[in-house]
């Protein structure tokens, strides 16, 4: 019998993390790329445009953004737990589970506010992945421009992470011990998390996107700005514009995310699932 994937996951360096991370992030993005842009375009009030090529553009921001973000969740996730072991060799429990998934999403959102920024610059108005900032660092204020949602993505990769590293191999393992089958409980937990994930980081999600897709602030100010031009416009519920895009992307990617998990590691790094 071979060694616990679980034991084995958490033997890997942050390098091997890393790449497995970027491996699976593209691979998402690409399958997933036109509920992105659905999502975004229903939380700014757009009309949705029935196009591939609309549906696709900004996709190399989109792919170097989500590769960055799982080339650092997954090593930072990783990271976390081993502080949390001390280094001992012990499966982690639950809800340590959970909180390390938490802190190394919460860590990775520095990285993704500028891109997807980006992103959603270009899905708007057009341009290229380096001529985009270029114009938003030349007429809004400087490189600080780019920084525009940066809080509310960190807050959303934490929620959002957990709910991939985290909440969802929780979940499976508890249906697994309850007598489901495998396939069905990863399944079923790939939907849970998914949901519970986009439920509670969704209004930062919106609050973002408006942010960013109205880079000169025009209707959406700061945080405090854009939380009360939203309510104004719909209430509550207008924090969860674009939720049945975002939950279905979500559910799909968590479950594309932990098979990638589960299947590249061994397939790139056999040593550390060896006998």
């Amino acid at each position: 019998m071979g060694v616990d994937p679980e034991q084995a996951l958490l033997k890997m360096s942050p390098l091997e993390n890393a790449a497995i991370g970027v491996g699976a992030g593209t691979f998402e993005v690409c399958v997933l790329q036109p509920m992105l842009y659905m999502k975004n375009a229903t939380q700014q009030g757009l009309p949705i445009m029935v196009s591939p090529k609309v549906y696709y553009r900004g996709l190399s921001t989109s792919v170097i953004n989500m590769a960055t973000l799982t080339g650092l969740q997954f090593p930072l996730t990783g990271a976390v737990s081993q502080a949390i072991t001390g280094g001992a060799d012990r499966p982690l429990g639950d809800g340590e589970k959970v909180a390390a998934a938490f802190a190394g999403g919460f860590l990775s959102g520095l990285a993704c506010g500028p891109f997807e920024l980006t992103m959603i610059q270009q899905q708007r108005f057009g341009g290229s992945i380096f001529g985009t900032p270029a114009r938003l660092v030349a007429d809004h204020g400087g490189v600080s421009a780019m920084s525009r949602g940066l809080l509310m993505s960190c807050g959303r990769e934490g929620i959002y992470t957990a709910g991939v590293l985290g909440t969802c191999p929780v979940f499976a393992g508890q249906l697994e011990a309850r007598g489901f089958e495998k396939t069905s409980a990863k399944l079923l937990a790939a939907i849970g998390a998914g949901v519970i994930s986009a439920s509670l980081s969704h209004p930062m999600d919106t609050i973002k996107t408006c942010q960013q897709g109205d880079i000169a602030g025009a209707t959406y100010g700061g945080i405090g700005d854009t939380f009360a031009a939203l309510m104004k416009e719909g209430g509550p519920a207008r924090f969860f514009s674009g939720f049945g895009f975002r939950t279905g992307r979500m559910i799909c990617a968590i479950g594309i995310m932990n098979e990638c998990k589960l299947r590249l590691s061994p397939l790139l790094f056999p040593h550390h699932f060896a006998e």
